[in-house]
């Protein structure tokens, strides 16, 4: 089998679904849960999968489902699926290739004295997957003064501004202490948001409590005597 190339198949099974009435967002899911685990493999001719696995991976929660949604796919000249007749062995699946000129019919399968049915399943939970390399790169400002004009930029003070790097600055540029962040202008508004939406609250509760309490008059406990 010729090496499949990653980008040209992804690109022209996604033209596909956006001209294929019969898909919807679901059927999406399932098919990308099932191109991520054959890229794990290195795209072998059939891969053996565990329903469970590939539910999770495609936020599927239905057993129902999941099976109609596969239905659909292979109807569909998407992919072939071999169901397993034995609980300790996985079901195959064969992905049909669209990185090619021509894309391939539902008879252009390999038959399953190929496909090493006597494979065991290793338990999911046990799988030692690969992790998934994320593409986008982080980015921070080179320095303080940066930051102080893009919210310049945004009719914002420089002392906002300060506060916004120095906070980001302190924990490495990440989000939640874990994650990159790979748009720091982008969190920046998000911070402008934020600090709106507290100035707005705090404008709220005081407008309230002087309705409630008029010239700051200073509340009376009925309970104390006279």
């Amino acid at each position: 089998m010729n090496e499949v190339n990653y980008i040209l198949h992804l690109n022209a099974v996604l033209r596909k679904f956006a001209n294929d009435s019969r898909i919807n967002a679901s059927h999406r899911s399932l098919y990308l849960a099932f191109f991520e685990l054959w890229n794990q493999k290195h795209f072998p001719k059939t891969i053996m999968v565990n329903r469970i696995q590939v539910m999770d991976l495609a936020k599927i929660r239905s057993r129902t489902t999941y099976h109609k949604l596969l239905k659909d796919l292979r109807l569909s000249g998407y992919l072939q699926y071999y169901p397993s007749t034995s609980p300790k062995n996985g079901s195959l699946v064969y992905m049909f290739r669209f990185d090619t000129l021509s894309d391939q019919k539902m008879g252009n399968t390999c038959s399953t004295t190929e496909q090493v049915p006597d494979q065991k399943m290793v338990s999911f939970n046990k799988r030692n997957n690969k992790p998934i390399i994320n593409s986008f790169k982080p980015t921070c400002p080179e320095n303080e003064q940066i930051v102080i004009a893009y919210f310049k930029s945004e009719k914002r003070g420089s002392l906002e501004a300060r506060k916004f790097y120095n906070f980001y600055e302190s924990i490495g540029w990440k989000l939640n202490g874990k994650h990159p962040i790979t748009n720091w202008k982008a969190c920046a508004r998000n911070w402008m948001i934020k600090a709106d939406e507290i100035k707005n609250a705090q404008n709220f509760a005081s407008e309230s409590h002087l309705k409630i309490n008029p010239g700051g008059i200073k509340n009376i406990n009925y309970e104390e005597p006279l």
